[in-house]
């Protein structure tokens, strides 16, 4: 299960050097074309991209609204992820056609965007899909308050564990947001397991920022990290219902990416 659990934040940092290897493509091939024969090309492909970039996020935001429209402060929080690489793509076209008109330049300004997005949807069809193995039931964890907190309680049914500690600065800026979700009834439990610190630790700091201890788990001995092979928090998995963890994100979640997940184990089969 080990080595497989591994390949998580490896996919997450693939996915975005994907991007930044096709940026660079774009932006090489619009300054070969400004140094022969189309210098506009090359002097309007970072504003091509810069575009790009927020009608990406737009794009992403716009399909996701519901994850975003309590908290819509949220949407600035680029550094947790979510951009659409279509709408990217059209807003650097659309800025591209402005910027050169109807000209020879524009064609090949579209030459390149086309072959920068043709690399990234053919790389992203070329990765192979990614297997993390079976959640560990076995370990046991405790409450809070010292009581024993079997996971084989969620068999059966699709949830999510979060593995977080009180000193991660990310894990503080998700964890209020983790603990409204976890807390709806009727949604896909959401189990808050703290890595390594001491019961005293965790009850002060969950009573100082007002969360509940119901959906809280301690972790003393950081099995789950080892069983995911991870050492950074927070780390987040998404299980489904025949055991299967069908996604694993290391970083700080967004609301999107949470429903995203939790999505993806209800559906998986």
């Amino acid at each position: 299960m080990g080595s497989a659990i591994a390949i998580g934040p490896l996919m997450m940092a693939v996915d975005r050097g994907l991007a930044v290897l096709c940026v660079a493509v774009f932006l090489g091939l619009t300054a070969l074309a400004g140094r022969f024969r189309f210098p506009r090309v090359s002097m309007v492909a970072t504003s091509a991209i810069v575009v790009g970039l927020v009608t990406a996020r737009i794009g992403y935001v716009a399909t996701h609204w519901a994850s975003y429209a309590d908290a819509p402060l949220s949407i600035l929080a680029i550094w947790q992820g979510g951009f659409s690489a279509v709408a990217g793509l059209a807003g650097a076209a659309v800025t591209l056609a402005f910027r050169l008109g109807r000209t020879r330049a524009l064609a090949i300004g579209w030459a390149a965007l086309a072959v920068a997005g043709g690399l990234w949807f053919t790389l992203q069809a070329l990765i192979p899909p990614v297997t993390y193995g079976p959640f560990p039931y076995h370990l046991a964890l405790t409450t809070p308050s010292g009581a024993p907190l079997p996971l084989d309680r969620f068999r059966g049914r699709p949830f999510v564990v979060n593995l977080w500690a009180t000193w991660c600065g990310p894990c503080r800026r998700e964890l209020p947001m983790l603990d409204a979700a976890a807390s709806r009834r009727g949604e896909v439990p959401i189990l808050l397991a703290d890595q390594g610190e001491a019961p005293a630790t965790v009850t002060r700091f969950l009573t100082r920022e007002g969360i509940g201890a119901g959906n809280v788990a301690l972790d003393p001995d950081r099995r789950l990290s080892r069983a995911f092979e991870v050492a950074g928090y927070p780390a987040t998995a998404f299980v489904a219902a025949d055991g299967t963890i069908v996604q694993l994100q290391l970083g700080e979640l967004s609301r999107a990416a949470l429903a995203d997940g939790i999505d993806k184990a209800r559906k998986h089969r």
